[in-house]
């Protein structure tokens, strides 16, 4: 896998036409997403994401900067911190300028990255549709998306239980009480329905373990 992903990782970089990357980015990419204490947000969850946007990629304005944003948008990732994506995107956009890339771009990708927040309706083009990348998880056959679940449960393993499947619930049902999950059709065509019949399952979990 490895291989591969410093492959693309090049091509990607050469598309832009900028001064070369330094190779210590990518293996310092690598030896974030390796962090022991990462059971989802890891390098198979990057290599997911850049499948799906490949599927994708024609939905976006900018392709190669949303790219840019998939490799980032965990490359932070700390349970006990709530600015991982603003440090992410720091991240990525110091790269950007050590390559040469205009404040433009930079800040385009930075925007992208921020948006896995899910906190906020997003309305860039490309920065929805990182977001649909990083949610397709959601939609995903059911032995994928409870593999998720139990991943996620482990990078929080220091969280107390009650509290775990409390905080847990109301993300989930923050994705559910949206009019839809995904921005893009194709996502809602694909993820959508399975999200939706996925997430009120892993909701009716959490609430009767709770009781």
């Amino acid at each position: 896998m490895i291989d591969s992903l410093r492959s693309r990782w090049k091509e990607l970089w050469q598309r832009f036409r900028v001064h070369p990357i330094s190779p210590d980015v990518f293996e310092e990419l690598v030896k974030a997403y390796s962090s022991k204490n990462r059971f989802y947000h890891n390098l198979e969850h990057i290599e997911d994401c850049l499948s799906r946007f490949e599927e994708t990629k024609s939905l976006a304005a900018h392709p190669e900067e949303v790219e840019v944003a998939v490799w980032f948008h965990d490359s932070v990732y700390d349970t006990r911190r709530n600015d991982n994506e603003k440090k992410s995107a720091g991240w990525a956009v110091l790269v950007m300028e050590q390559v040469g890339l205009s404040s433009a771009v930079a800040e385009r990708v930075s925007n992208s990255i921020l948006a896995t927040r899910h906190m906020t309706e997003v309305t860039n083009r490309d920065a929805q549709l990182m977001v649909d990348v990083d949610l397709s998880i959601l939609g995903r056959e059911a032995d994928i998306f409870w593999k998720y679940e139990e991943n996620i449960r482990k990078e929080y393993a220091w969280v107390p239980e009650s509290v775990f499947r409390e905080k847990r619930v109301e993300i989930l049902q923050s994705f559910l009480e949206r009019q839809s999950i995904y921005y893009h059709e194709p996502y809602r065509e694909r993820f959508e329905e399975k999200a939706r019949v996925n997430l009120k399952q892993a909701i009716a979990r959490l609430l009767e373990a709770h009781e």
